[in-house]
């Protein structure tokens, strides 16, 4: 079974974006995006949603993309599925003859990190927490209740291994670790 890593970027108030079409990096620090593209770049495939996709495509990035609309192979490195009728352990053998998956990194958004929550299948998170809050916006999960988003992950039965500040301005990067044996 692949080992999965969620990495996500939120707002103080446990948000991920304010509206589907804005990219992080219009409102990440430096920091973050150092630490994103060290996750990107360790990971055999980056699982996200179409919106995600759209938001920043990278034609050569090996990518796993959710879609109720699109199916198959849309470039030599991007699977387009519906993941529907699937298991997380189901993706490996779908990509394999490009590249096999043993590191799958979760880019988001909301809908595939619920997927990915309930299929139990989130082994670590990688939080980076930016000072700015938004009011509204799009959660973490669809079910989130509250603001806090550390604690977004450890109602759910994830505990924090490390966290550290990142610079001057109180950015926070979180690695937690899935409760499950």
């Amino acid at each position: 079974m692949p080992h999965f890593t969620l990495t996500v970027a939120t707002s103080s108030d446990a948000f991920i974006s304010r509206s589907t079409d804005e990219p992080p990096q219009v409102w990440v620090s430096a920091e973050e995006q150092a630490l994103f593209f060290r996750d990107v770049e360790a990971a055999d495939w980056a699982i996200m949603g179409r919106n995600t996709h759209l938001a920043a495509d990278k034609p050569h990035r090996r990518r796993i993309i959710f879609s109720t609309k699109t199916k198959g192979w849309k470039r030599p490195s991007q699977l387009w599925l519906d993941p529907a009728d699937i298991a997380p352990a189901d993706l490996a053998a779908l990509v394999e003859d490009v590249r096999p998956l043993q590191r799958g990194l979760i880019l988001g958004g909301t809908r595939v990190h619920d997927w990915f929550l309930a299929q139990g299948a989130i082994d670590r998170v990688h939080l980076t927490v930016e000072p700015v809050a938004f009011g509204t916006g799009l959660p973490v999960f669809s079910d989130q209740n509250g603001t806090d988003p550390v604690a977004a992950f450890t109602s759910r039965g994830f505990h924090v291994l490390s966290d550290a500040t990142l610079n001057d301005a109180g950015t926070r990067y979180l690695e937690l670790a899935s409760d499950r044996p």
